[in-house]
């Protein structure tokens, strides 16, 4: 069973990605998978000098993330045409991962690429405004980027009515283990009746 986790930027998406591997879940990071593309070596690190330009390198000639973050965040065009690049080798990574048993994928960007059939479910983190904010501050991020970047995402009530299961993660760290806890003890029980 593969298994979505998206949500809206600052929601904690990471965190219950994190709590799942500690459990002993497979849990694989798209937003991971994307960057290994940019490596040297990648078909994808070629096309991107190509389009960006040197300018997107750092001194060791390997792609730096928040160059080209600089270019594509604000020009909407450039970041289609990334993600253009990026979505279909993600969606090929994603079907080839041998599903035997539950599996997680944190998935940011899951209806913004249409990747929702390739889910058996999908689990929905968000947190109020506040409070994102506050964590992407953490981050790095000013408030005028981080509502740049929660700007291209889908609408967040639109998320949750796509998502089977809405986590509200406006409580701690402890509430959040204890959310999860009790969706895996329910999907240990639907099994149970299957």
């Amino acid at each position: 069973m593969k298994i979505a986790i998206t949500g809206t930027i600052g929601g904690g998406k990471s965190q219950v990605g994190k709590y799942l591997a500690e459990l002993g879940y497979r849990v694989y990071d798209t937003d991971k998978m994307a960057h290994t593309y940019y490596q040297k070596g990648h078909a994808l690190y070629e096309i991107l000098l190509e389009k960006f330009g040197e300018d997107i390198l750092d001194e060791n000639f390997e792609i730096d993330r928040k160059k080209m973050a600089f270019y594509v965040f604000s020009n909407r065009e450039m970041l289609m045409w990334l993600e253009s690049q990026v979505f279909p080798l993600i969606t090929q990574e994603i079907q080839s991962i041998n599903t035997e048993s539950i599996v997680f994928f944190e998935v940011p960007l899951l209806f913004e690429a249409k990747m929702e059939s390739l889910f058996d479910k999908i689990w929905m983190v968000s947190a109020p405004y506040d409070l994102r904010i506050k964590r992407l501050s953490k981050r790095g991020l000013n408030q005028q980027d981080a509502d740049q970047r929660m700007n291209r995402h889908l609408d967040e009530n639109e998320k949750i009515r796509k998502s089977d299961v809405f986590i509200n993660n406006d409580g701690t760290i402890d509430n959040l283990h204890q959310t999860i806890n009790d969706l895996l003890k329910e999907m240990e029980e639907l099994n149970e009746k299957i």
